[in-house]
C-alpha cells in the first residue's frame, strides 16, 4: 500500500504527457502479453449458463480450449471472450467494441496508428452471481471484456430435508472477493487500481439470507430461489379466507376501475418462488431468527444486499428496485413495500434494506480490499440487467433468455401491467425519474431438463444435442414436456410433472433429444401468445441471450414456431454488460441510453420459415401432451413430501427397508439354479425390486 502511494506521489510530479505515455506503455505491454483473445473457459455441465450446444465440430474446438478445474478452483481469463460458435474469432470481439482494432496482432502492429487503443483507462468491474457460479468481469468503455474470473458456488442439499436448496453465504462472500481480486490482477488495473471507476453487481433474484446487524454474522444459510421448504405455508395461505377475500374484493373493484393493480391482486397466489413465503418460514421455524427480529437486530437481504454489506464493511444495508420487486414483498404499482404481504406473514418491516435507484451511488468498498475505495454504483437483478444489456429501452421490446431457466420479458414502458395468465410485473430499472417496467413469464428449468437427459445417457455432452436433433427430419411424433417441478404461466399448475409421449419401437434417442430441444420453443410460444392475448402493447422486436440460445437449432425452431424474427446478441455476457452500463451511467462514462445502444451488436438474425399449417399441427400436438402432464402429482409443490414424489421421511424409509429385508430373507433359492433377483411379494402380483427399493429424489 505504501509503495502504491509513493508511486502516485511520483506520478503527480510528472507532466501530463508523461502520464499518458506511461499508461499507453502499460496497455501495449498488456496486449502483447495476451495476444490470444479467444477465451479458454471451463465448461460446467451442471450450470447451463455456459451451455453452447452446437455441432460436434464446434464442440471439438471448445474442448481444445477447455481448462481443467476442481469444484473450488477459479478460472481466470484476460482480454477474454466467450467461446461460442458465433464468437470464436478475434475480430468478432472488436466488432462489439465499436471496431476498436481488428485483432490483437493488428493492435500490436498498429500502436503508432491513429486508431484508438483497445483498452481505455476507464474500467468497470462487475460481479455476476448466477445459480452455481460467480463471475467477476472487467469491461472498458466499449464493453470489451478485459479480464474475467470465475468461482464455483455449490448448492447444498440434504436428502433428509427434501426441497431444501441452500448456499453458504460466507463461501459466497469469499468467492466474490477472490474473483474480484483475480480479475483486477489480470487487467491493466493491476498497476493502477484507480483505472477501475466503479463496481456493478447483478445476481440471481429471490435468493436471500438474514443476518445480525450487531455482529454481521448470518443467521442461516442462503436460501435459494429454487428452495421449496415453504410449500405448506403457500398452500395454507392460498386456501385462507384472507386471500380468498382479497381475490373476491379486488375482482369486484377491477370490474369498475379497470386498474391493473386490482387485476394483479385478484390473481394473488403465493408460491415457493417468492422470497416472502420462505422468509415467513424462517421467522416461524428458526429461534435465532425470532430472537434477532424481536431485538431489532435482524437484517434481510438478497444476494446484492449481502455483498454490498460486506464490500462496504457493514456500512450499507440497501438494495435496488429491480431486486426487491422480484421478492414478492414489493408492490410495483405503488412503488413501495406491500403492506398486505407483511401483515399476512407477520414480517417486521424494520428488517428490510433501503431501496434506491438501480443506477445509484450505494457506497464505497473499503480500501483494505483492493488498495483503493471504489464506488459501487449499480445493483440489478439478473433478468433486468440482461434486458438493459440488450438495449431493450423501448416499449414492446422483448427478450428471451434460456439458460438455467427460461424467461420471457417484455418492456411495458412507464406503466406496471397485470396479466390474466399469471405473468407478473417487475421494475426493470429506475434511473432518477426514469422508471421502466417489465412483464415477466418464466418457463421451465432448461438446465434441469438438459442435465436429466444427459444423466440418462441420451448424450455424453450437451454440445452434441444440436447435431443429434438435426440428424432426424422430425421428432417422429415424440413430445417432451419438461414439467419437472410443475408448469408455469400460462398453465400455472404446480402439480404437473415431466412427460415423454408418442414413442414407438422405431423411436431413437435422436428423436427424444429433438423433442427436448423443441420443448423450449413451445414454452416460449406459450408465453409470447400470452403477451399477445393480454394486448397491452404489440411486441416490437425480440432479442435472445443465454447459453441455450447459442444453439442454432433451438433458435431457429423458436423463430419458426412463434412466427417471429429473433435477434441473437453478439456479446457473450449480456447480464454483466447490462449492470456495467448502469454503473457507467452513474459515474459519467456514458451520458445516456442512446450512446449505449450503439454498443449492442447482433451475431445472427433468425427468420421464421415454417408454414402455418405445420406450425398449427405441431403446437396442437404439444397442447395435447401438456394436458396429459397436468394434475399428476398429489402435492402442489415439488419437494413438499408424499410418496408420489419419491420423498419419504426417515420412519417410512426405515419401515420399508425392514419389511424388505424380512420378506427377502424368507425366500429360499434352490442351489441348482442361478441366484434370482431379490423380490418383494405382493398380492396378487409379484414385483421385482432393485437392491435399493427406496425411491431417489434425483430420479
Amino acid at each position: 500500500m505504501d509503495n502504491y502511494k509513493n508511486n502516485n506521489d511520483h506520478n503527480n510530479n510528472n507532466t501530463e504527457n508523461r502520464e499518458d505515455d506511461e499508461d499507453k506503455d502499460k496497455i501495449e505491454e498488456y496486449n502483447e502479453k495476451n495476444d490470444n483473445i479467444v477465451m479458454k473457459e471451463n465448461y460446467n455441465v451442471n450450470n447451463i449458463e455456459h451451455l453452447n450446444i452446437n455441432n460436434s465440430q464446434d464442440r471439438q474446438q471448445c474442448n481444445n480450449n477447455k481448462t481443467t478445474t476442481t469444484t473450488t478452483t477459479t478460472t481466470t481469463t484476460t482480454t477474454s471472450i466467450l467461446n461460442s460458435t458465433n464468437l470464436k474469432e478475434p475480430q468478432n470481439i472488436n466488432e462489439n467494441a465499436n471496431n476498436v482494432g481488428e485483432n490483437n496482432n493488428n493492435n500490436n502492429n498498429n500502436n503508432n496508428s491513429n486508431n484508438p487503443i483497445p483498452v481505455s483507462d476507464e474500467l468497470i468491474l462487475t460481479v455476476d452471481v448466477g445459480t452455481t457460479n460467480l463471475r467477476a468481469i472487467i469491461f472498458d468503455r466499449n464493453l470489451t471484456i478485459i479480464s474475467k474470473s470465475i468461482q464455483t458456488i455449490p448448492l447444498m442439499t440434504d436428502d433428509n430435508k427434501p426441497g431444501y436448496i441452500e448456499q453458504d453465504p460466507d463461501r459466497l462472500w469469499e468467492a466474490c472477493k477472490d474473483a474480484m481480486k483475480e480479475a483486477i490482477a489480470s487487467s491493466p488495473a493491476k498497476h493502477n487500481i484507480k483505472m477501475v471507476k466503479s463496481i456493478g453487481i447483478t445476481n440471481q433474484r429471490s435468493s436471500f439470507l438474514t443476518w445480525r446487524r450487531d455482529t454481521g454474522r448470518p443467521i442461516h444459510n442462503l436460501i435459494t430461489w429454487q428452495d421449496g421448504r415453504s410449500g405448506e405455508i403457500c398452500k395454507n395461505a392460498n386456501n385462507s379466507l384472507a386471500v380468498k377475500g382479497i381475490h373476491g374484493a379486488t375482482k369486484f373493484v377491477h370490474l369498475f376501475t379497470g386498474k391493473p393493480r386490482y387485476l394483479a391482486a385478484s390473481q394473488l397466489d403465493f408460491s415457493t418462488a417468492h422470497s416472502s413465503t420462505r422468509l415467513a418460514w424462517v421467522l416461524e421455524n428458526l429461534p435465532e431468527a425470532k430472537k434477532a427480529a424481536k431485538e431489532e437486530q435482524m437484517l434481510f437481504g438478497t444476494i446484492d444486499t449481502w455483498l454490498l454489506w460486506n464490500l462496504t464493511g457493514g456500512k450499507e444495508h440497501a438494495t435496488d428496485y429491480s431486486n426487491v420487486s422480484a421478492t414478492g414483498l414489493f408492490d410495483p404499482f405503488e412503488m413501495k413495500l406491500n403492506s398486505v404481504v407483511f401483515y399476512l406473514f407477520n414480517i417486521p418491516t424494520h428488517i428490510m434494506p433501503k431501496i434506491h435507484d438501480t443506477s445509484h451511488h450505494f457506497g464505497d468498498c473499503i480500501p483494505e480490499l483492493f488498495g483503493h475505495s471504489i464506488p459501487i454504483t449499480a445493483l440489478c437483478g439478473d433478468q433486468q440487467s440482461a434486458m438493459f444489456g440488450e438495449c431493450c429501452f423501448t416499449e414492446g421490446d422483448t427478450k428471451l433468455t434460456i439458460g438455467t431457466g427460461c424467461f420471457v420479458n417484455i418492456n411495458t414502458g412507464s406503466q406496471a401491467r397485470a396479466s390474466r395468465f399469471g405473468m407478473y410485473p417487475l421494475v426493470g430499472w429506475k434511473i432518477k425519474n426514469d422508471i421502466t417496467y417489465l412483464m415477466e413469464g418464466k418457463g421451465m428449468s432448461a438446465g434441469t431438463a438438459i442435465d436429466w437427459a444427459q444423466s440418462f445417457g441420451m448424450f455424453n455432452d450437451p454440445w452434441e444435442t444440436s447435431a443429434m436433433a438435426s440428424s432426424v427430419p422430425h421428432s417422429q411424433g415424440v413430445v417432451f414436456v419438461p414439467a419437472f417441478t410443475g408448469l408455469a404461466p400460462p398453465h400455472n399448475d404446480p402439480r404437473a410433472r415431466g412427460l415423454i409421449i408418442g414413442m414407438s419401437p422405431s423411436t431413437k434417442k435422436e428423436h427424444v433429444v429433438r423433442a427436448l430441444l423443441e420443448s423450449f420453443g413451445y414454452r416460449c410460444k406459450e408465453l409470447i401468445d400470452a403477451i399477445h392475448t393480454d394486448a397491452y402493447q404489440p411486441i416490437r422486436r425480440v432479442v435472445a441471450d443465454g447459453g441455450v440460445c447459442q444453439n442454432d437449432f433451438v433458435m431457429q425452431f423458436i423463430s419458426d414456431i412463434c412466427g417471429i424474427q429473433i435477434d441473437r446478441a453478439a456479446h457473450p455476457e449480456m447480464t454483466a454488460s447490462g449492470v456495467c452500463m448502469l454503473a457507467g451511467l452513474e459515474v459519467g462514462i456514458w451520458k445516456n441510453k442512446e450512446e449505449l445502444a450503439s454498443l449492442r451488436h447482433s451475431s445472427k438474425i433468425f427468420e421464421s420459415k415454417m408454414n402455418k399449417d405445420l406450425k398449427r399441427k405441431l403446437f396442437k400436438r404439444w397442447e395435447r401432451a401438456v394436458k396429459r402432464s397436468m394434475y399428476w402429482s398429489e402435492n402442489s409443490f415439488a419437494g413438499e413430501g408424499g410418496a408420489d414424489d419419491g420423498y419419504l421421511d426417515s420412519d417410512e424409509e426405515r419401515k420399508l427397508r425392514n419389511d424388505h429385508l424380512q420378506q427377502t430373507n424368507n425366500i429360499n433359492v434352490p442351489t441348482s439354479q442361478p441366484p434370482s433377483p431379490k423380490i418383494i411379494a405382493t398380492s396378487p402380483t409379484i414385483t421385482k425390486s432393485s437392491p435399493n427399493p427406496i425411491p431417489n429424489k434425483n430420479n
